[in-house]
């Protein structure tokens, strides 16, 4: 017992005047820290432009060769550049992976793609032709508390278009697409399938064309649909994002607390959601 006290007793003693012996070592200019300025007197004192003495040349022997030369220079270069420690030990730090970006959770229920629960409908993600009766009831009533707080503030709301089936929107579709070409069809009308209308949670509001751009209506709804559990949900300046051009009419409802989420991040929902919206047919 007494021989192993003894052995513990005589490590520590060596541990600490290890540290002891290299407490001060590269710190030339005494300010406890060491730095370009200490490399800079050691380097001085080396090409002989300025002597040191003392304590400041006791600390630029860093080797302990009883010599200030080339090599305590960089030695303390070293430790300020962070290759390695006075002492010699490695203040390299083994670098740990990143962790691997954690990917949207995408469900697909009976033909329904919900990515992280959400229902989603774009240009990737199709609706079968059968799904969808109307809206639903959560999305109306909030429509009703929506319409009823814009009231308040001396705005008119109103669903100029609310559920649409596969069905009503092959026709709309295909008769825009006669009119002006299905590449500038795509633009602003969702292939049958791939609307958010046939998912029963989406309405455009008054005026759905760009005569609405600008109007007391589109700002309202801009400023408060969040607050009703809607997002603006082709924003502008996210076409290319959303494959739609800007909609401030077009709202989808989320629920409360997603939609503040959403509009507080200045995103889109896809980039939210981190998934594309693009055909791939």
């Amino acid at each position: 017992m007494k021989i192993t006290a003894i052995i513990s007793a005589a490590a520590a003693a060596a541990a600490l005047a290890t540290l002891t012996a290299f407490a001060d070592a590269g710190d030339v200019n005494a300010d406890r820290a060491i730095n370009v300025s200490d490399v800079v007197l050691v380097a001085a004192h080396v090409k002989g432009q300025r002597a040191l003495s003392g304590e400041a040349l006791k600390n630029a022997d860093v080797n302990g060769d009883n010599k200030v030369n080339v090599t305590d220079i960089i030695t303390i270069a070293a430790h300020v550049k962070g290759i390695h420690r006075i002492d010699g030990s490695s203040s390299y730090v083994e670098p740990q992976p990143e962790p691997e970006p954690k990917g949207p959770n995408i469900e697909v229920i009976n033909g329904v793609t919900y990515v992280d629960g959400i229902l989603i409908a774009n240009k990737t993600y199709s609706l079968p032709d059968n799904y969808g009766w109307g809206l639903t009831d959560e999305t109306l009533n909030a429509f009703y508390q929506m319409q009823a707080g814009a009231w308040q503030d001396g705005i008119s709301l109103w669903i100029c278009s609310g559920f649409r089936g596969y069905w009503d929107q092959y026709y709309l579709y295909n008769n825009y697409v006669a009119r002006d070409g299905k590449a500038e069809a795509d633009t602003y009308s969702a292939r049958p399938g791939h609307s958010e209308h046939q998912t029963g949670l989406a309405m455009d509001l008054n005026n759905a064309s760009r005569s609405f751009y600008g109007t007391r209506e589109a700002a309202w709804i801009a400023d408060h649909c969040a607050e009703y559990g809607f997002i603006i949900r082709y924003p502008q300046g996210k076409e290319n994002i959303t494959g739609f051009i800007y909609e401030p009419w077009h709202v989808r409802y989320v629920g409360k607390d997603l939609a503040r989420k959403i509009t507080d991040s200045g995103l889109c929902l896809e980039e939210y959601l981190g998934i594309d919206s693009y055909y791939h047919y």
